[in-house]
């Protein structure tokens, strides 16, 4: 029984689902904090300098995309986060042992930002002021006007890092790869014969000196 209970933990760990069921989580709590605080009123609600908490309600992709007719944007988000999200499920379930963690990681995130921006979709319509399911906007707060005009939330975020993460992962991959070509040109090259060090080289031509010398 204990043994069964480390194994299911162990893989719960490693799943990264706690990851994000931590995040989605917190996705879910401060975007309703912030519709909270607001009292439905969007804008500016606090400036750091920095960084400014600012509630906007948000009907296009992430960061602002979309094509500019609500309820086109909220179609074609739903279609395409539901697709994305139900092919890297079925992906972490079937590949599962074969995925590094590190992926695994990172799709689970993608995962989490899709369902945390479909959950405000489907379900905030009637918190924004709205009546029934699928009228609901995103809801961002998140703001760096400073340098970034675009407003957005923890879903954004996670699907962001995730994208760096996987072209980290990637770069680091092809550098892998690349090294271990060059090794078996060399190894090719050579012949299998073991390549020689600058030290080693003297010694021998110097062994090789002396012995035509004694002739």
């Amino acid at each position: 029984m204990k043994e069964k209970l480390l194994s299911g933990l162990k893989w719960f760990f490693r799943s990264f689902i706690w990851l994000g069921l931590v995040l989605l989580g917190l996705d879910i709590f401060t975007k309703q904090l912030i519709m909270s605080v607001s009292n439905g009123q969007l804008g500016v609600l606090a400036d750091w300098g920095i960084v400014r908490i600012s509630y906007v309600q948000n009907e296009g992709a992430a960061f602002g995309f979309g094509t500019g007719n609500e309820v086109a944007n909220r179609i074609i988000y739903l279609i395409v986060a539901t697709l994305i999200s139900a092919g890297l499920i079925t992906y972490l379930i079937l590949k599962r042992k074969e995925t590094k963690l590190f992926v695994r990681a990172a799709l689970v995130m993608v995962v989490t930002g899709a369902i945390g921006n479909m959950i405000d979709r489907i379900f905030y319509g009637p918190l924004q002021g709205k009546t029934g399911l699928f009228s609901g906007k995103v809801v961002d707060w998140i703001d760096f006007d400073w340098f970034w005009r675009y407003v957005f939330n923890i879903a954004d975020c996670c699907i962001v890092i995730a994208a760096f993460m996987l072209i980290i992962y990637i770069i680091v991959a092809e550098v892998k790869d690349y090294r271990e070509k060059n090794k078996n040109k060399v190894k090719t090259v050579n012949d299998g014969q073991k390549v020689l060090s600058k030290s080693e080289k003297e010694k021998l031509e110097a062994e090789k000196a002396e012995k035509e010398q004694s002739k």
